[in-house]
């Protein structure tokens, strides 16, 4: 969740459902943090949506794109497809292969799904697919090894990867920061680890000086950050990543500290382009109120959890984009409720398959910041594949119905390309449109994929969806 991972998320190894443990934890008499869900941002920030939006195709694109007004992508992350690769320097390590060698973690990325040396196999993957756009991530730990010792190497890697795209007819879209750190940014005290660490907010500015300018010639659209907000509750309940504990304040502060470090990134991304499209990539979860919540308590702590970074940062965004994966009741009992799912209705990881739930953010996310919309991940785990085809088309339905109704939504990227590393599940939950022969390493198609690449031709200017079969 990307990710991909995620806090509707792998974060869970009791089935991973961070935001409700978060509610589950949260004492009642925490702090007021000033934060108000249900008051709509107002700045349209058209100053900077008005001149970037008129030219959609980067630089180097193929005039293939040029017409097609919705983006029909897919997803990933570095660290959960990619293997080591010809000049990484050294044996570096990120804040994951710390956790893992500190026993905090069950499963080892090893060489993911061998994304970093299989270039050729993916970008043909997602030319059969049919793709208009590819979300892919940096691997920070691979191009700064140590603190100020850059691999030049390993980030022409992710230059050529752009030109590689391009040169296909397919729009790179670059995920700066995907939850993944230089293991030199670990720390045992959570007050001091990795977004919270006193050296990060240097670091962090000095990589993306030397990153972006390699970057923006080749790459138009770029996410600073991957759900700053799973990132953050997960710091708090003390798993995805593993280490920390219990504390309300160091949620928020970290989360402060990522709304920082992403205008950072906005910044200097437009020092080096002009017409650069920032997007966000915010876990959206579709949060029902619950029985006996008396005063929407858990809920309003669910939305705050949904909006509280984004709020911070959508005037330094053009578009806004958004995961989301499942909707679920607001309510302490949630993960009891979630670990007894089963059937037609829940994914592998016990969570509620609610297209309705994404036509309902989809409106609410328009109505709160008037500015066109991403979904930027929405998938499922689905080892069979008997319920991805019918989850595609619901989903893609509903997005219709929004975008009829009103709501600007400019593209849709399914998670994931590929079966992949999924955090604390290990290689145990299957997202992908793709399975990884391990010992081949082909990538082999399943059925599902079929299904998502006829379903971008059914988009009409008229807003109606054709019909499609799904079968099960």
């Amino acid at each position: 969740m990307q990710t991909s991972n995620k806090l509707y998320v792998y974060l869970n190894p009791a089935r991973n459902f961070y935001p409700l443990l978060l509610l589950f934890i949260l004492p009642s008499a925490c702090i007021d943090s000033g934060f108000r869900y249900d008051q709509p941002v107002e700045d349209n920030d058209q100053s900077v949506t008005n001149t970037t939006l008129q030219n959609d195709k980067p630089v180097g694109e193929r005039v293939v794109n040029e017409n097609n007004n919705f983006w029909w992508g897919v997803a990933t992350s570095a660290y959960q497809v990619e293997d080591f690769g010809t000049g990484d320097v050294g044996d570096y390590q990120t804040d994951w292969d710390v956790h893992y060698q500190r026993g905090k973690l069950k499963h080892a990325r090893g060489h993911g799904c061998w994304s970093y040396s299989q270039v050729e196999r993916d970008l043909n993957a997602l030319e059969a697919l049919g793709v208009t756009h590819y979300r892919f991530s940096l691997e920070w730990a691979r191009i700064e090894p140590k603190p100020g010792e850059y691999n030049d190497v390993a980030l022409q890697h992710y230059v050529d990867l752009a030109k590689a795209l391009n040169a296909r007819g397919i729009t790179p879209v670059l995920t700066i920061w995907h939850f993944t750190f230089p293991g030199w940014l670990y720390d045992t005290d959570a007050d001091r680890h990795c977004w919270l660490h006193p050296q990060a907010e240097e670091r962090w500015k000095a990589f993306l000086e030397y990153a972006i300018p390699k970057l923006t010639p080749h790459v138009q659209t770029f996410a600073p950050l991957n759900e700053p907000n799973a990132y953050a509750l997960a710091c708090l309940v003390n798993q995805f990543p593993p280490g920390g504990g219990l504390s309300y304040r160091r949620y928020l502060k970290t989360m402060d500290t990522e709304v920082a470090r992403f205008i950072d990134a906005a910044k200097v991304i437009r020092q080096h382009r002009s017409d650069a499209r920032i997007i966000s990539v915010q876990n959206i979860i579709d949060w029902q109120p619950a029985p006996l919540d008396l005063f929407d308590f858990w809920y309003d702590k669910g939305q705050e959890y949904n909006f509280y970074h984004l709020d911070q940062v959508a005037e330094h965004c053009n578009w806004i984009g958004f995961n989301y994966y499942f909707e679920e009741s607001a309510s302490p009992l949630a993960i009891q409720m979630q670990q007894r799912r089963d059937g037609d209705d829940v994914s592998d990881l016990g969570w509620k398959i609610s297209p309705e739930g994404l036509e309902r953010r989809i409106t609410e996310l328009y109505q709160r910041y008037r500015k066109p919309l991403v979904i930027t991940e929405n998938g499922l785990a689905d080892g069979d594949d008997d319920q991805r085809a019918r989850f595609l088309v619901e989903h893609i339905a509903a997005i219709r119905r929004a975008m009829a109704a009103g709501a600007d939504v400019r593209g849709y990227f399914h998670w994931s390309l590929i079966d992949n590393y999924e955090w604390a599940h290990g290689y145990n939950m299957k997202f992908g449109l793709y399975k990884v022969d391990r010992e081949t390493k082909a990538l082999i198609p399943r059925a599902s994929a079929d299904v998502f690449k006829a379903m971008h031709d059914l988009f009409r200017t008229d807003g109606r969806l054709q019909r499609i079969n799904a079968t099960q």
